[in-house]
């Protein structure tokens, strides 16, 4: 219930697929960054995603660059939950397990298609169905945020919003 990050080390080579949003991790937290690497060249099928309005050189090294204007990440994270609730990537038993308000969350998310967000976010469409299929298709999917998602009035929504994803 808190929007802190709850990931170690160990985690980032554990993993088949990389969410990085709001951080230029190669700069930022460069121990991270080599951990990253390290875990690609171990696994060189592990996807990274990038989320961030900048290209910068976490956002180069990226699978997919998500360069979204900024302040729009909730609707892209809606968006990528609508994908997966169409396409039968959630865990129906998992959410009625562990989880509140989820139908009042669906109801949300059924009008964040991918082509409303697209045009919300600056993105393409196909960019955020293929960023919904990787999250939620992978078998282990890990996100690390930074203060590019913090950083606003409304940020424990972003960080909701992404935990939301993780939920399902």
């Amino acid at each position: 219930g808190a929007a802190a990050p709850p990931a170690c080390y160990d985690d980032i080579a554990a993993t088949d697929c990389l969410f990085i949003s709001g951080s230029n991790t190669a700069f930022a937290h460069p121990i991270a960054f080599r951990r990253v690497e390290d875990a690609r060249k171990a696994k060189p099928d592990m996807k990274l995603v990038v989320i961030d309005p900048r290209r910068t050189d976490t956002a180069e090294a990226a699978d997919l660059h998500l360069a979204l204007l900024p302040g729009t990440d909730i609707a892209l994270y809606n968006a990528m939950l609508h994908v997966m609730l169409w396409e039968g990537w959630v865990d129906r038993d998992y959410v009625a397990d562990h989880t509140e308000g989820f139908d009042a969350l669906k109801k949300i998310v059924r009008e964040y298609t991918p082509a409303m967000a697209a045009a919300i976010c600056g993105l393409d469409k196909k960019d955020i169905e293929r960023a919904a299929e990787w999250f939620a298709t992978s078998p282990a999917t890990l996100s690390m945020y930074c203060q590019g998602l913090n950083q606003y009035s409304f940020g424990s929504h972003n960080n909701a919003a992404l935990i939301n994803l993780h939920l399902a």
